[in-house]
């Protein structure tokens, strides 16, 4: 059964005009030529990535209003009008004071620093985070090519399969005929080029989701891989033992390991932050008075600043303190994990890249000659049924690990770039996305 994302993804392809009469006419697939197309067209239009900078910017914001001083404030108050009882005058607005001014609080212990660095060292966290999700995108649209393509060639596998069988009932169905093999061969015969016609078609199927996969990771609505991906056969020499030694070393462009160390420094801004907090400001006034009995002008200045009896921030900077030791422990287990993950990819990437130039090597070359020798053999007696029949199987099995284990390759080689802030490097040809084809 087909999980939802993939439903999702199946769902996302199907031409509009199927859905109304005012649908829209289908819109022209994405031709995928390379994976550095395919990258530049997902860095282009994907929603990932247009979220990730929307956060960016966010955090950007955040710098600009951290930069911002306070607000002046504008003061008035009136006195000594509207009364009753005592003296006549201050029943009406004789004896009014009226009094206008500016107050302005004025910060102290460094808070517009501390803020404006808390701003810088979150903008660092989200600028790597913004490249996380770049080479994240990267690694699953080469992933998706690698397994879209990888089932395009299984299709042709197993077409291939059903050709050899459909020779084999051919030859079965000839020896039966002449007397040589009991009607049992040539039912056997027939069994196996059905399941090899049910095995191909599920191929085809497998191919069409794949394509829908890459086209949902992408962004667009559609795509299709253009007739030669010659990348695909591209395993290059041996990785051999990676270099430099150090696997932390091997780690120096990953923006994870960069932002395990941003973490910490941008808590530890904010602990700065929160211990000048603690230091209480002071506002000072200036206002002008102007008494109504006497038509007298007079200035008035003040100053205010609380008192730090009971609020000192006490809560604030111990939580700021524990989101310090936080950061350092999740710095600790990150960097193990990093380490782990990569050594364990360049290891499968070097026992994927040995697997498939075996099997091109030696296997394949192999298998094609015994089931070639074999169907040659069977109809001049020379082979049995049942020898056939493993020697096409080998044949089949072994073009379609070869397939996996050069997928699987491409698959672990998007991983360890990933792991190491590799981005692949996109085409200079324009992408013509989501309407069209690379030129």
């Amino acid at each position: 059964m087909l999980s939802v994302a993939r439903l999702a993804a199946v769902l996302a392809v199907v031409p509009a005009l199927a859905f109304g009469q005012d649908a829209r006419p289908p819109v022209a697939p994405l031709t995928i030529l390379s994976p550095q197309q395919a990258v530049e067209a997902a860095l282009t239009v994907s929603p990932a990535l247009r979220g990730a900078g929307a956060a960016r910017q966010a955090v950007q914001a955040d710098a600009l209003q951290a930069r911002l001083r306070p607000n002046p404030e504008l003061r008035g108050s009136f006195e000594n009008f509207g009364g009753f009882g005592g003296r006549q005058e201050n029943r009406a607005f004789r004896t009014l004071e009226s009094t206008v001014g500016l107050a302005q609080r004025i910060e102290l212990g460094g808070k517009r620093s501390a803020r404006i660095d808390l701003a810088a060292r979150s903008g660092e966290v989200a600028a790597l985070d913004f490249t996380g999700v770049r080479l994240e995108i990267a690694r699953e649209v080469v992933t998706a090519l690698a397994t879209a393509e990888a089932a395009r060639r299984l299709v042709g596998v197993e077409r291939e399969r059903a050709r050899l069988a459909a020779e084999t009932l051919r030859a079965a169905r000839a020896r039966v005929e002449a007397g040589r093999d009991p009607l049992l061969q040539a039912e056997r015969a027939e069994v196996v080029r059905a399941t090899a016609d049910i095995a191909a078609e599920r191929a085809q199927r497998e191919v069409d989701i794949s394509l829908a996969d890459l086209a949902v990771l992408i962004g667009v609505p559609r795509v299709e891989l253009a007739p030669r991906q010659a990348w695909f056969d591209e395993i290059g020499p041996n990785p051999g033992r990676p270099v430099p030694t150090d696997p932390l070393a091997r780690l120096s462009g990953s923006p994870e390991l960069a932002r395990l160390e941003a973490a910490i420094a941008q808590q530890r801004a904010n602990l700065t932050l929160q211990r000048a907090t603690a230091v209480p400001d002071v506002t000072i006034s200036g206002d002008v008075r102007r008494f109504g009995d006497s038509n007298e002008t007079a200035f008035v200045a003040g100053a205010s600043i609380p008192l730090p009896f009971y609020d000192r921030n006490q809560g604030g900077i111990a939580r700021a303190q524990a989101e310090v030791t936080r950061a350092e422990a999740e710095a600790d287990r990150g960097r193990s994990v990093l380490v782990a993950t990569l050594v364990a990819a360049e290891q499968r990437l070097a026992l994927a890249w040995r697997s498939a130039d075996t099997l091109r090597r030696t296997a394949l070359p192999s298998a094609e000659q015994a089931a070639r020798f074999a169907t040659l053999g069977y109809g001049e007696g020379r082979f049995s049924f049942l020898e056939v029949l493993d020697a096409q199987r080998a044949l089949s099995d072994t073009r379609a690990q070869l397939v996996e284990a050069i997928q699987a390759f491409h698959a672990l080689r998007a991983q360890v770039q990933r792991l190491r802030g590799d981005l692949p490097a996109v085409s200079p040809q324009p992408v013509n996305a989501p309407n069209g084809s690379a030129r």
